[in-house]
């Protein structure tokens, strides 16, 4: 189990590292997750702005599985994810997610308190 959701854990890293558009190093990712659906959300730190970066469908599907991989009473409800240099480290929440807060507004509160006041930057909607 553990060398399974290890794999998991590196194959996002190096799904991460495709998009070669902007560095690796500085790339945040929040997830919450629930049975057949994943949220994901992509923030490349650039110093002055996080910029917003959207998940592939490559990615979305090893985060499913990823959280699959646990068992039933072990899966967590959100998941950060920070490539920092050449490594990466992970923490989860357990916590059941409450209903009546949208998962917009509980990741803003994880940026606002992972980088403080740091505008984000989202590129514009095809």
């Amino acid at each position: 189990m553990a060398d399974e959701v290890g794999a998991l854990l590196n194959e996002v890293g190096n799904i991460l590292a495709q998009d070669r558009a902007y560095p690796l190093d500085g790339t945040f990712l929040y997830v919450e997750a629930e049975p057949q659906s994943v949220s994901a959300s992509i923030f490349k730190d650039l110093g002055d702005h996080l910029l917003y970066r959207f998940p592939n469908e490559a990615l979305n599907a090893v985060l499913l599985e990823l959280w699959e991989a646990e068992p039933v009473k072990k899966r967590w409800t959100a998941m950060q994810y920070v490539i920092d240099g050449d490594r990466f480290t992970t923490s989860f929440s357990f916590d059941r997610l409450d209903p009546e807060v949208s998962t917009i507004t509980r990741r803003q509160a994880i940026l606002d308190q992972r980088y403080g006041n740091k505008q984000v930057v989202y590129p514009p909607i095809w």
